[in-house]
């Protein structure tokens, strides 16, 4: 059996996908996943095109910006919840996993996440004990402040600030929730 599986070029996705992809096939010795890419700037128009020619492929990546397009244009189906429970992606996923998320359906999971934008409360930081003049520079620093006491302190200085929902699905950052 093989999967055909299409992405845009980011040479570190493709990259990381071509080591997940070794480690799948040696896990699933009867699967073979057939990796295609192709220039950002055409990416869209080849998922159309291939699909309506009824030539698409098994698993598409996307960016969550173009769900609705995509859904809307029935050029992607849900994900079977019997083999991927809502319940269970939940559990394991931040809450932006939402953005892929119809109705009770979702049609993705995420591979990758943005932070476009942090931001901080100053007097949170202090009352946890952190410095707030020198706030985390990077994610080892930012989970090692997960870890001081009283518990998630720096979850309790990071929360959701909302913005526009074209833009984000109602989310800067999720800290909080699995910080």
């Amino acid at each position: 059996m093989e999967i055909e599986y299409w992405q845009y070029v980011f040479d570190t996705r493709v990259q990381a996908m071509d080591q997940l992809i070794e480690k799948f096939e040696a896990a699933n010795p009867d699967i073979t996943v057939k990796q295609v890419t192709f220039p950002y700037a055409d990416y869209q128009t080849r998922v159309v095109v291939a699909k309506v020619a009824g030539q698409g492929p098994d698993v598409v990546q996307l960016f969550y910006g173009w769900l609705d397009n995509f859904v809307n244009g029935e050029l992607i189906q849900p994900l079977d919840p019997a083999v991927f429970p809502s319940a269970e992606i939940e559990a394991d996923f931040f809450p932006i996993v939402s953005a892929m998320k119809r109705g009770d359906a979702y049609y993705g999971l995420p591979t990758a996440v943005r932070s476009l934008a942090l931001f901080y409360n100053k007097a949170l930081f202090t009352e946890a004990g952190l410095d707030p003049a020198n706030p985390p520079q990077n994610l080892v620093d930012f989970l090692g402040g997960c870890q001081k006491p009283p518990p998630s302190a720096m979850a309790a200085a990071i929360s959701p600030a909302p913005v526009s929902r074209s833009t984000w699905p109602g989310r800067t950052i999720t800290g909080g929730a699995k910080c």
